[in-house]
C-alpha cells in the first residue's frame, strides 16, 4: 500500500510539471529603469504639459507652462518631489516587459494633430538604451495598455495635487 501511495504520488508530480512555469514573467527593478510618462498639448497656453520621471522609489514631476501675462510669452517650469510606495513600485515593475516595449512602434495614430493632444512613455535602462512611445491623448496602446493606465492614474493624482 506504501509503495502504491508512492508510485502514484511520484506520477502526479511527474505529470504536472507541465502546469509549473519553469518561465514566470519577472517584474522589472526600478531601480534599473528610469520611466517617463507624460502628456502635452502643442498649441496651448497655460500648463499644457506634465512629465513624471520616475527613478527607483523617487519620482519628479515636472509641470511646463505657456502664457503671455506680460503680452510676451514666458515659459515657466514647475518641478515636484515624491516618493512612490513599495505597493505602486511593485504595480509598475509588473507591468514593464522591457525587451518587449523595446520593439513597440514610437508613433501610435496621430498625436496631438488638431492640438487633440498626445501622451507618451519612455523607458531608460542602465545601459542607457532609450525607447519613448507616443500616442494621442486619452488613448492606449494594446501591447502596454495596463501600464498606460496605471502611470496615467498617477501622473493624473500628482496633477490633481499640485497644479491650480
Amino acid at each position: 500500500m506504501k509503495n502504491t501511495l508512492i508510485q502514484l504520488l511520484s506520477t502526479f508530480l511527474v505529470s504536472s510539471c507541465g502546469f509549473i512555469d519553469l518561465n514566470p514573467k519577472s517584474s522589472t527593478d526600478l531601480s534599473t529603469v528610469t520611466i517617463k510618462s507624460g502628456q502635452s498639448f502643442g498649441f496651448c497656453i497655460g500648463k499644457c504639459h506634465a512629465e513624471m520621471t520616475i527613478k527607483g522609489q523617487n519620482v519628479e514631476f515636472l509641470v511646463k507652462e505657456r502664457n503671455f501675462e506680460t503680452g510676451v510669452l514666458e515659459n515657466k517650469e514647475y518641478a515636484y518631489n515624491e516618493i512612490l510606495t513599495k505597493e505602486k513600485l511593485d504595480k509598475i515593475g509588473n507591468l514593464i516587459e522591457v525587451e518587449k516595449f523595446f520593439k513597440l512602434d514610437e508613433v501610435y495614430g496621430c498625436p496631438d494633430c488638431a492640438d487633440g493632444g498626445s501622451e507618451w512613455i519612455e523607458i531608460t535602462t542602465a545601459d542607457d538604451k532609450t525607447k519613448k512611445v507616443t500616442f494621442e491623448y486619452g488613448k492606449t496602446v494594446p501591447e502596454i495598455e495596463n501600464l498606460i493606465k496605471l502611470l496615467r492614474e498617477e501622473r493624473e493624482t500628482l496633477h490633481t495635487k499640485y497644479v491650480k
